[in-house]
């Protein structure tokens, strides 16, 4: 799982978009919102022969997530952003944190495929390379991030939302207990959402 977060966490397009106070790369004008396959060509963190999950971004979605984030995460973190490279086909964006610096190397591969390149160093060292191939536009109620419904990913998140029993999870939350069911809720529809 921790390799998808890290997909997710590592999308540049949305990323790049979010961000208010950081320029947005040359070499992402112009290119469509919409579906983007994820192919993770090479992670890290990968045990040897591991099957990488198949993944579905709408950057759509994605973009609201990551401008949420991004406020969070900078009052938090006090990460500082910087363009290295601003090319009409390659991009490179650093992101430095107290406890990490995470590089990010893009190149436009044609105008629906981009090849990225992150390379993570201090707290939590990471090196991982992806595709991003435009499929396009978001399905109505796609999630920011979604797999293949018969994948190993969607029987896991379906065995989890086994045990979500609003009401039974909530039981002990006294005056709080509408507010906590609220919450199920939602965390069961965006896992329905993940894997249709």
């Amino acid at each position: 799982m921790r390799i998808i977060i890290a997909a997710v966490c590592a999308l540049p397009f949305a990323v790049a978009v979010a961000a208010e106070d950081f320029p947005m790369p040359r070499m992402l004008k112009g290119m469509d919102k919409g579906q983007w396959k994820v192919d993770i060509l090479e992670h890290s963190e990968a045990k040897p022969g591991q099957k990488m999950p198949a993944m579905t971004m709408c950057t759509d979605n994605l973009m609201k997530q990551a401008k949420e984030h991004q406020a969070a995460a900078k009052s938090k973190d006090k990460c500082t952003q910087r363009l290295l490279k601003d090319g009409s086909d390659e991009a490179v964006m650093e992101t430095a944190c107290p406890k990490r610096t995470v590089v990010t190397t893009m190149k436009r591969e044609g105008s629906k495929s981009v090849l990225a390149d992150i390379k993570s160093t201090g707290e939590h060292p990471m090196n991982m390379k992806m595709r991003y191939t435009h499929l396009g536009p978001c399905r109505e109620g796609q999630a920011a991030m979604s797999f293949d419904k018969n994948s190993e990913q969607c029987k896991k998140i379906q065995a989890s939302m086994a045990n979500m029993d609003p009401a039974q999870r909530c039981a002990g939350a006294g005056a709080n207990r509408e507010q906590c069911e609220k919450m199920m809720r939602q965390q069961i529809a965006q896992a329905k959402a993940m894997c249709n």
